[in-house]
């Protein structure tokens, strides 16, 4: 299970204890001091004529963790029955008596079994479960922005890399096409830290963001400063963390080059030439902008406003000393 399994707190109120994951990754066998989870979904395991009943712990696009009574036989075929939707047709990986590994013969949709779960439930008791998802998130502290890497993330909160994080610390975050959160550092094990939002999101913001993150096609590389798009020979060359507004949704990106007049950064995110934007810029605040072209996603945008010479002095300064 995820390591934010350990705070409930983060989630309160959720009907499922399941871990629904949206990454390509098999399922492993857990620690062995690793704690039981009441609350898990319930399946059914088929294969010959026997059935067993399982609760499942994880469930991904690409295989499934469950609560098993009994030892299964590894590389049999087999069937995971979840309410009235179609078996799941895999084999098993592992197992040690306690818990198995399923691998599927194809592609689960995740999200689907998801919204499946919430036309089941009553209006008023709609929660979304955790969901396991490696995305690029914008943590803000003060002055300082730093992207790091979600673990997994549920109407309450997100689990992150804990790089630099402390304990009670106040964050604001930007997740790609949502407005920015409040958040607050609620707790730090190993390398993750959990942050519980200010405000809770609802399962009507969160889920189609989810499926728009599992839709969206993979980044393109951007390419060299050698093709970039802002190709003056003075322009700063840079690789700092940004973000970039449109409309009401903010996206993260990283900043490659920079003139007074001008900015070429990288995002998850196609802006059509002549968009409106504004470009966050580290320690110097930003200001609005206007897309000139784009290419291998990477945008390249003119400032309204020329930025300042301090302003780019002091840029130049973090780069030396990032």
């Amino acid at each position: 299970m995820s390591p934010l399994g350990r705070n409930d707190s983060m989630d309160s109120g959720r009907t499922s204890a399941t871990i629904f994951s949206l990454t390509h990754d098999l399922p492993a066998p857990r620690a062995p001091s690793a704690a039981a989870a009441d609350g898990l979904d319930a399946g059914q395991l088929a294969w010959g004529g026997e059935l067993l009943d399982c609760g499942i712990h994880w469930i991904g696009r690409a295989g499934a963790r469950l609560r098993v009574e009994r030892e299964l036989a590894e590389a049999m075929p087999i069937r995971l029955h979840l309410g009235s939707a179609e078996p799941l047709i895999g084999r098993t990986l592992w197992s040690d008596g306690n818990e198995a590994g399923l691998a599927f013969d194809a592609p689960v949709d995740v999200l689907g079994m998801v919204a499946r779960n919430l036309a089941r439930a009553a209006a008023e008791r709609r929660r979304l479960p955790r969901i396991e998802l490696r995305h690029t998130v914008g943590v803000h502290r003060g002055g300082e922005v730093e992207q790091l890497r979600t673990r997994d993330i549920s109407q309450g909160g997100v689990g992150v890399e804990a790089r630099g994080l402390g304990v009670d610390e106040a964050v604001q975050l930007t997740f790609d096409g949502l407005r920015p959160l409040e958040g607050t550092v609620r707790w730090i094990t190993g390398e993750t830290a959990g942050i519980v939002f200010t405000e809770e999101l609802g399962w009507q913001t969160l889920f189609p963001w989810l499926r728009g993150i599992q839709q969206a096609p993979a980044p393109q590389a951007g390419g060299s400063d050698a093709d970039g798009l802002l190709q003056d020979k003075l322009a700063l060359r840079l690789d700092l963390p940004g973000r970039v507004r449109e409309g009401v949704g903010w996206w993260n990106c990283r900043i490659h080059a920079l003139t007074a007049q001008q900015v070429e950064f990288e995002a998850r995110q196609a802006f059509a030439p002549g968009s409106s934007l504004w470009v966050a810029l580290p320690e110097i605040g930003g200001g609005p902008a206007r897309v000139v072209r784009a290419r291998h996603g990477r945008t390249l945008a003119e400032f309204r406003m020329p930025l300042r010479d301090s302003d780019l002095r002091l840029l130049t300064a973090s780069r030396r000393t990032g």
